[in-house]
């Protein structure tokens, strides 16, 4: 291989990760015959903490069964939860007076850091709903909005390198 190859190689490799996340992550919660969807930065600045047990982002648009004629869009306040805590998710569903429901999600950490300072990334995670009872079982997908720029890398480095060996074919015959 040549130099100017092996260099390009070596810069590939070391920036791949280096490559900074999303800004934006769709987030898709589905379970129990409907579909819950929203987007939140992936390092957001929580409106409330509880120290070590969770923290709350206020007024997220929140769209349930989007594309669907039944469909509704509402805001809510999330909470998300430290996995001491019971880990997961939980907000208020929009239901008629003078009930109020809190779909309200156990099981994994969503979020890496702290309370004070959380991050979300990519990841599908399956989750048992502890309200409203008698539910089955969800899963929350959570998907980048865009390819993030490691995945570019790593797709300009193959054609780099495909380019690579058709250059040393066709001079090779």
């Amino acid at each position: 291989m040549h130099l100017p190859c092996k260099v390009l190689a070596l810069a590939s490799l070391l920036a791949i990760p280096l490559a900074s996340r999303a800004d934006t992550l769709d987030f898709t919660l589905t379970g129990g015959g409907n579909t819950y969807s929203f987007s939140l930065p992936s390092n957001p600045t929580p409106d409330s903490t509880s120290p070590g047990v969770s923290f709350t982002l206020d007024n997220i648009l929140v769209a349930l069964n989007p594309g669907s004629p039944l469909g509704i869009d509402f805001t809510a306040n999330l909470v998300f939860s430290e996995l001491g805590s019971g880990g997961g998710i939980a907000f208020p569903i929009p239901s008629p007076p003078p009930t109020s429901v809190t779909l309200d999600l156990v099981g994994a950490q969503l979020f890496g850091g702290t309370v004070n300072a959380p991050a979300f990334a990519p990841t599908t995670t399956p989750f048992m709903l502890s309200e409203p009872k008698g539910s089955d079982a969800s899963t929350l997908d959570i998907a980048s909005e865009v390819p993030e720029p490691s995945t570019l890398a790593y797709l300009g480095a193959g054609i780099l390198a495909l380019a690579g060996v058709a250059r040393r074919r066709f001079t090779a015959n």
